[in-house]
Order: C-alpha cells, then structure tokens, then sequence
C-alpha cells in the first residue's frame, strides 16, 4: 500500500513539481488548489504516466471558509505527507498595496498553513510518524521593501517550523521548511514582479532538492549556492543594511520597478 501525501496549491509551480515528484517515489496524493482544470490535469497526468491514485479537491485557501470545507473532507485521514504550498505575493509600497489582497495573501499562506497543520497532526501523532514541508521563501531571512507583508509572512512560516519541530521532538515527525530562491514558476508573475525571463531554479530542481532533503530528515533547506549565500548574509547583516542591500539588488534587477 502506498503512503499518501496532501498538498495545496498542486496546481502550477513547485506544488504540481512536487506532486510529481512524491508520486515518482510512491505516493498516492491528494491534491488542492483554486483552479479546477489545472488540478484536474496534474492528476490525470500522475495516474496515467505514474500509476498512483489521486484525488483532487477545488478551493481557494484566501476564502477560510472554504478551508474550513478542506479540512471537514480530509477529517480523520492519515496522511503520511502534509505540504504546505499554497501562497501568492503583493508587491508595492506598504502604503499603496491592497489591503484586501494582503489579508488574502496571509490567509493562503498562514491561516490554511495553521489550520490544515493542526488537522493532520493528531493522526500522525497516534500514527507515530509524518513529515510536514512548508514552502517559504530565502525571504523567511530577511524584511524585503515592496514585499513587507509577504517577506513578514515567510518568516513566520519559518519560525512556525522550527518552533513545531522542537515540538514534536519527542515523535517520529519530521518538519521541514523549503526556503527557495527565485524559481521559474507563475508566482511572479501573478504578483506583478518584473524579472528576466527564465531566470532561477526550475520548479522541478527544488522539489527534488526539497523531497531529497526532507527525506533525510534535514529541518530548512535552502536550494542552490547563491541563495545559500543569500540566507547567510541576511541572517549575518543588521537589519538597516539588510534591506538597504536587498533594495538595491530588487531594483537592479528590476523587481521593484512599477508596473
């Protein structure tokens, strides 16, 4: 019997890669996100040239009512995998952005995070084992101008796992957070960021990074030397400075020019 593997925002980007790549190693998944027919293609696809059994379920995590449909669905399931995908950025002066988009923002990315990792967490708990990966971001390190309310949210996320995985030190569940750089998906774009085309890690590069390490039981997982590199200055830069640098990196490369 396989194991199984829940994962939101399954759709597109680092979430459809690593639905691929947890039922290339032998995973039957369960798989959400907003868009219907993109769901419903990644699954098709997973059945037909992988074999595994998939089930989808449709909703859009910004809307906590329809997480709270979510997490009636898989009520009293086992699940051997939980990810925590599902997330969007705002880009702009703090000032100017969109409030409603960022409390959405933070509902994809925290409240759905929080709820559906307490749903699944008993299960595994009298089960005796489990992983959770939470995808964040090398912004988990570091505040970030014109993205204060999404880089503040992978920090959270970040400092969510590490707390968690004390936590369950005591148990066989292993958390680990994915903190990627740059990486050729939707993202992006839907967040209106300007960047060159086709640069960054491919989706499919840190969900292999992310399941390999994981599986090793390694707790944050940085993909890639220059974001390595990255995490390390941030983390070592004072907070004045830090920013100052990543002001200055965002608009050399463009990302913090107006749409």
């Amino acid at each position: 019997m396989n194991k199984s593997a829940i994962i939101t925002g399954a759709s597109s980007g680092i979430g459809k890669a690593l639905a691929f790549e947890l039922a290339r190693n032998g995973y039957d998944l369960f798989l959400t996100a907003r868009n219907e027919d993109a769901l419903q293609n990644v699954a098709d696809e997973c059945v037909k040239k992988i074999g595994v059994k998939v089930e989808i379920f449709t909703a859009d995590l910004a809307d906590s009512g329809a997480t709270g449909v979510l997490i009636k669905a898989i009520a009293k399931r086992r699940f051997d995998v939980l990810v925590n995908n599902a997330g969007f950025g705002v880009k702009g002066n703090f000032a100017e952005t969109n409030i409603t988009e960022e409390l959405e923002m933070l509902n994809v990315q925290l409240a759905a995070m929080l709820r559906l990792t307490k749903a699944v967490l008993p299960e595994m708990i009298e089960h005796k084992g489990g992983k959770i990966l939470n995808i964040a971001s090398v912004y988990s390190f570091s505040p970030v101008p014109m993205q204060a309310a999404y880089s503040a949210s992978k920090a959270f996320m970040l400092s969510f796992s590490s707390a968690l995985q004390d936590e369950l030190k005591e148990t066989n569940i292993q958390v680990s957070v994915v903190c990627p750089g740059i990486t050729q998906t939707e993202f992006r774009t839907r967040a209106g960021i300007a960047d060159k085309k086709n640069s960054g890690m491919t989706a499919e590069k840190v969900a292999a990074i992310a399941f390999a390490e994981m599986s090793k039981g390694k707790h944050v997982i940085v993909p890639g030397f220059q974001n390595k590199v990255f995490a390390f200055v941030s983390k070592h830069l004072p907070p004045s400075l830090i920013t100052k640098f990543i002001r200055v990196i965002n608009n050399i490369r463009g990302v913090n020019k107006k749409n």
